[in-house]
């Protein structure tokens, strides 16, 4: 029987990306990755937007880091694991398998990112969008399949003309987006804009 009394939640993960004292044990971790390509030559532990182009540090477009375990340089055109900051996503969910179980129903999820069906990638689309200020799915998938210039600002806005939108668009969004789709996304904005 172990003396180390902690609970079964971890305390890494919650202390992980600050200094810590001499208190810590020893402990393991899960961590959102998410396959990205390099728009640029990157170095393992470089911090990255959600498009994986390098910013700095602390500004607020950051939303992870380059695989700090990589030994050699990312070159343009190179696939790495973008290394989530952890405390920010919305979800995890763990799979396992064991002779004894059957596997559960196969899963897709575009580029592993997700391990949800399409058709569950969806109805979180449909049901967030039903509860947030934006279009219904069906209007915002059209604008994102059309890839309309009008209705992109690159940096920042998703717009619509004559139609009530203003919500954040979080991460998750474009991870259920490119698992519906069955493709990456380049252009993610971060915001619903409109012309009302």
């Amino acid at each position: 029987m172990s003396a180390d009394n902690r609970t079964v939640s971890t305390d890494a993960l919650a202390t992980l990306g600050t200094i810590i004292d001499d208190t810590q044990k020893r402990d393991a971790i899960h961590l959102a990755v998410l396959p990205m390509k390099a728009s640029a030559t990157l170095h393992a532990g470089d911090h990255v937007d959600k498009n994986g182009n390098e910013v700095a540090p602390y500004s607020p477009d950051a939303v992870g880091i380059v695989d700090p375990f990589l030994r050699k340089k990312v070159r343009e055109g190179d696939y790495y694991w973008l290394v989530i900051y952890p405390r920010v996503i919305t979800s995890l969910r763990h799979v396992w398998a064991h002779p004894a179980f059957a596997d559960e129903a196969p899963t897709v999820g575009y580029g592993g990112a997700s391990m949800l069906t399409a058709e569950a990638s969806e109805r979180w689309l449909r049901d967030w969008c039903a509860s947030h200020d934006c279009p219904d799915w069906d209007t915002v998938r059209d604008a994102i399949d059309r890839g309309n210039p009008e209705s992109f600002d690159p940096s920042e806005y998703l717009f619509f003309h004559d139609i009530d939108a203003h919500a954040e668009i979080p991460a998750e969004f474009w991870v259920h987006v490119e698992n519906v789709l069955g493709r990456v996304v380049e252009n993610r904005p971060s915001h619903f804009s409109c012309s009302c």
